[in-house]
């Protein structure tokens, strides 16, 4: 229902017949379920609720939602509104797991009766608002609801690309016995423009531990704006000249990712196996990755999972090797900066890294023809751009929020054109190819994501 919700509230470009179409034949499913006796009602409540969602995730008060600060819920006209309507429309939290009983009988799923007291403003350019949901069974449900500019659809369908890859993983015998994974979260877009998501728990995004913990461990290094204004000054320079200063940078600013676990993880048996958990997730989430040409994977969309140790990646917007046509192109194929790696132990990417790293791109190869069939759906699925727009591709790294509001970023959205798909998954069947050895893509891969020359013309977050 979620997903027909959604197809009902796009807004395409009158350009593009098929997306028109689409929403229209969304529309019409629609009208059959309102009319439906014994799921009518049920439509009617969650259309009533996404509705209020919508409104939470768009209201803007720049003085007020500030990243960090706690609101209460009866101060926000949106937020008492959905509050008082919870218990009228009884539906389920929409980031409930919920799965398919061969009884038909739902009776017993939790459903959202109130909010708690307070919400808290999230980091991010949109202020995502934080709210928890109580279930009439007790249970608690944290969601993050967002709007703004950002399209979650991409990420929604993304993140589904990822649960059957998992799958695929989980069903190949050497993957499975080092238990690698792909950590996934549920993510349901309402409109173009507006969606909830679900809140990972106990997990800090690695940019929020990384900054405080080079002050706290290494205090006469460089501060990590000094950083970030040095490799900036030199960014439209020759590439010897940003290799250069990158060397001289990283001299004076050094990894401090290993004491995550020694803080988090003081018996010596426990801190082995989170640190590999984090090892292994992290070969798992690289080798996809690069499958699947990921990108904009900088600090603030990698989150660390302080109970197993795992690293659980967010913002699957940029895809299909989009990042190479940034402003400023990617280069790596995945994320290893140092602080990556020296995560991983004294072998850092030569032991349980790269082995890991073997095994995930040999599963794949082997389940490629799945991949590519699971990956062919989205050549026909209403929400999902295979071309990003201008606006969003400088929004991306420049932080220019104010470059469109939602109507002008709809307006410039590029139409999908045939081609487009096509390019995307030639490119993902090349990778799965078999033309060179797995530990020999591996190697190259590594070296690639490692290279001093790719890393010091990486666009500098702020």
């Amino acid at each position: 229902m979620y997903q027909i919700y959604s197809g009902t509230s796009t807004k395409p470009d009158s350009k593009d017949e098929a997306a028109v179409s689409r929403r229209d034949a969304a529309r019409k499913v629609a009208a059959r379920l309102s009319a439906h006796d014994k799921v009518g009602q049920i439509w009617g409540n969650l259309s009533a609720i996404n509705k209020l969602y919508g409104m939470l995730a768009g209201e803007k008060d720049d003085s007020k939602y500030r990243s960090g600060k706690k609101i209460n819920i009866k101060d926000t006209q949106a937020g008492l509104r959905l509050n008082g309507h919870l218990n009228k429309y009884r539906i389920p939290s929409p980031t409930l797991h919920l799965p398919l009983a061969a009884d038909l009988d739902y009776s017993k799923i939790p459903v959202m009766v109130k909010l708690e007291p307070q919400m808290t403003i999230a980091s991010g350019v949109s202020a995502p608002k934080i709210i928890t949901a109580i279930a009439d069974t007790g249970q608690t449900f944290k969601q993050l609801v967002k709007g703004g500019n950002d399209d979650l659809r991409q990420d929604a369908i993304m993140e589904q690309v990822f649960e059957q890859v998992s799958e695929l993983l989980k069903s190949n015998r050497s993957t499975r016995q080092r238990d690698l994974k792909i950590r996934t979260y549920r993510v349901l877009p309402l409109t173009s423009i507006a969606g909830v998501i679900e809140f990972v728990p106990n997990t800090i995004p690695l940019h929020e531990y990384l900054m405080p913990a080079h002050e706290r461990y290494n205090p006469k290094d460089l501060k990590g704006a000094q950083c970030r204004k040095e490799i900036g000054e030199v960014q439209q320079q020759s590439i010897d000249v940003r290799v250069k200063k990158y060397r001289s940078v990283t001299e004076r600013f050094h990894p401090v990712m290993r004491y995550f676990f020694m803080e988090k993880f003081t018996d010596p048996d426990e801190w082995f196996v989170k640190r590999n958990a984090y090892t292994r997730s992290t070969a798992a989430i690289s080798i996809l990755g690069h499958v699947l040409g990921l990108g904009d994977r900088h600090g603030h969309n990698i989150l660390l999972d302080s109970e197993s140790g795992e690293v659980v990646h967010i913002d699957l917007g940029v895809a299909f090797e989009m990042g190479r046509v940034l402003p400023v192109p990617e280069l790596v194929p995945f994320r290893l900066t140092r602080d990556i790696v020296d995560g991983m132990g004294i072998t850092k990417t030569e032991g349980i890294f790269r082995r890991c790293c073997e095994f995930t791109l040999e599963a794949l190869r082997k389940e490629a023809y799945s991949i590519m069939t699971i990956l062919d759906v989205l050549r026909y699925d209403p929400l999902y751009n295979w071309s990003i727009s201008p606006v969003r591709l400088a929004r991306l790294q420049e932080g220019q929020s104010a470059l469109a509001n939602a109507d002008g970023e709809r307006a410039k959205e590029a139409v999908n054109e045939p081609g487009e798909a096509d390019r995307a998954l030639t490119v993902v069947n090349k990778k799965l190819s078999k033309t060179l050895s797995v530990q020999a893509t591996v190697s190259d891969l590594i070296n690639q994501a490692s290279d001093e020359k790719n890393l010091a013309v990486l666009y500098s977050v702020k």
